[in-house]
């Protein structure tokens, strides 16, 4: 008889637990997910300022247009948009790939670079 009740039990606990994922896997189907991936670097320290950044493709245009405001019209090498001043400041930009490294010196041409990466950071999505 224990055998029996215990049977029981099971194939109702069983019963429930199927009845339940269906219902789960059925409200999944009806979700949508957007995803979205960045990736911010940034190092400032005494004699040199860094930035490299990745991120959704489509958002390249808008990084683009931030660095043209600054630094004008690029150079085009390979794959790579390309800006410099003199020896000190490079900047590459591709499809959804950005870097800057500038070496100090220029407190006006610093404060530039930097006002840049944190443009260029609020373009591509990244949150501060």
């Amino acid at each position: 008889m224990k055998k029996w009740i215990l049977l029981i039990v099971l194939a109702s606990s069983f019963s429930a637990y199927a009845q339940q994922a269906k219902a789960i896997a059925s409200s999944k189907t009806n979700t949508t997910t957007t995803t979205s991936n960045v990736s911010v670097s940034v190092s400032d320290d005494d004699s040199n300022y860094a930035f490299a950044a990745s991120f959704d493709k489509q958002k390249t245009s808008s990084a683009k247009k931030e660095i043209v405001t600054i630094f004008g019209e690029p150079a085009t090498e390979g794959k790579y948009f390309v800006w410099r001043k003199g020896e000190n400041l490079e900047i590459k930009l591709r499809e959804g790939r950005v870097s800057i490294e500038f070496e100090k010196g220029d407190q006006k041409l610093y404060d530039k670079v930097k006002s840049l990466g944190d443009s260029v950071s609020e373009v591509i999505g990244s949150k501060k």
